[in-house]
């Protein structure tokens, strides 16, 4: 066996984060009364924007929280606090807890024979809030959170501190798992640590990433985990 530990993303490559995403923002466009029927896809672009600044490390997590919701609000000129209304997204997000389909049982079989340790970038709260009630998480060795460690991925602090949770587990002996190439594989290439990228839309990589091993569905994951 190749590895003696398996690192794995969390949104969008075992809890379904579209779907969570839409839910949550769903019930925060009602609230707020706006009836463009376009407003989650806005939604979807101003907050991928601003994580997408927040793993180049421009904003704080705590500034993401708000400014996208000034963003969003500022779209639709709407008079709102967008702290308030950050924090009542927050609270309808931490309650889905969405798996994509064969995520549970790929953890399942890998847990069987190797640790596994979730590493997420997120808010605690949501994050907590989705997974912990989730049947994957007995599963789980490890649960690695960006708002808890104070950096997040591509920083390889984040998968060094899962190798610590999982007993001291040697880079060279652990898989990263994940959906994105700017945070995932990014931060497996900086870690030293071998990288399948999950790719369910068979998108083409650039040259500049490192990627042993690819899948389009995650249920080839123990296939590669475990040869």
């Amino acid at each position: 066996m190749l590895y003696d530990a398996i690192l794995i993303d969390a949104d969008d490559t075992l809890l379904d984060f579209r779907g969570a995403e839409k839910n949550a923002i769903s019930a925060i466009i009602q609230q707020l009364g706006i009836m463009d029927e376009t407003a989650p896809q806005v939604y979807h672009r101003l907050n991928k924007a601003c994580w997408e600044a927040f793993e180049r490390g421009e904003v704080t997590q705590a500034e993401l929280r708000v400014r996208r919701f000034r963003d969003f609000l500022k779209h639709y000129d709407l008079d709102a606090d967008p702290r308030e209304v950050g924090e009542a997204y927050t609270e309808a997000l931490s309650h889905q807890s969405l798996l994509l389909p064969g995520a549970l049982e790929a953890v399942q079989t890998v847990a069987a024979h190797l640790p596994v340790a979730v590493v997420t970038n997120g808010i605690p709260k949501v994050q907590h809030g989705r997974m912990d009630p989730s049947p994957l998480r007995k599963h789980l060795s490890a649960f690695i959170i960006s708002g808890e460690l104070g950096v997040q991925k591509p920083d390889p602090r984040m998968l060094y501190a899962a190798l610590e949770a999982l007993g001291g587990v040697d880079k060279s002996r652990a898989l990263m798992v994940g959906d994105s190439l700017t945070s995932d594989i990014r931060a497996a290439n900086r870690a030293g640590i071998d990288a399948c990228w999950y790719n369910p839309e068979g998108k083409a990589a650039p040259p500049e990433y490192s990627i042993r091993y690819e899948i389009a569905d995650i249920r080839a994951l123990p296939d590669v985990a475990l040869q």
